[in-house]
């Protein structure tokens, strides 16, 4: 990996997290939005793509996260914002006893274009560096599409992990999530 890929990767996954850490000024705390690790992933298979109605109700789910087939367990806030065309979504746990300060977040372009999903930890990487996994439409190394159902957004696809800076020539861990954004309020929608 040279030098300007560790860049991009280390902008984009800032760039995700902050993008979170902003929106969670208009979370709310809710108990349906949590995760255990017994929840199955949700299914993308019916779900139909859109952009948020104003005024819509959210859907029964629960938010959650999972990452290579293991479901992140996680007390998530569930954030949902937007302005214009794009969509900000975030789940958050500050106080995760695995990653620290927990943040999964996806940006969400017109009505089914997903520009930038985000997973990072302040601990539980590998040697003891922070957790991150992210994907960057248009970046090498992943994929990632939106399914909506209601106000739920689910996105499912592949990014790239964090590099191990303890040995910089193994390269990156791609890795599969499947996240699913159940949103009681979209902000701004």
């Amino acid at each position: 990996m040279t030098t300007k890929q560790i860049r991009f990767t280390s902008a984009a996954f800032a760039a995700t997290a902050a993008m979170a850490l902003l929106v969670t000024g208009c979370s709310s705390s809710d108990d349906s939005s949590s995760s255990s690790t017994s929840a199955a992933p949700a299914s993308t298979g019916s779900a139909s793509t859109g952009s948020a109605a104003p005024g819509t109700t959210a859907s029964s789910g629960k938010s959650s996260a999972t990452v290579d087939g293991k479901a992140l367990d996680a007390k998530f806030d569930t954030t949902c914002a937007k302005q214009g065309d794009t969509l900000a979504l975030a789940l958050t746990d500050t106080g995760n006893a695995t990653y620290g300060q927990l943040s999964v977040s996806a940006t969400i372009t017109g009505s089914d274009t997903v520009q930038a999903v985000g997973i990072a930890g302040s601990k539980g990487g590998s040697n003891g560096m922070p957790y991150a996994v992210g994907y960057g439409n248009g970046a090498a190394g992943g994929s990632a599409k939106v399914t909506k159902s209601g106000n739920t957004y689910t996105v499912t696809g592949e990014g790239v992990g964090a590099p191990d800076l303890t040995n910089p020539t193994a390269g990156v861990k791609n890795s599969t999530f499947d996240i699913t954004f159940a949103c009681s309020t979209i902000v701004g929608g």
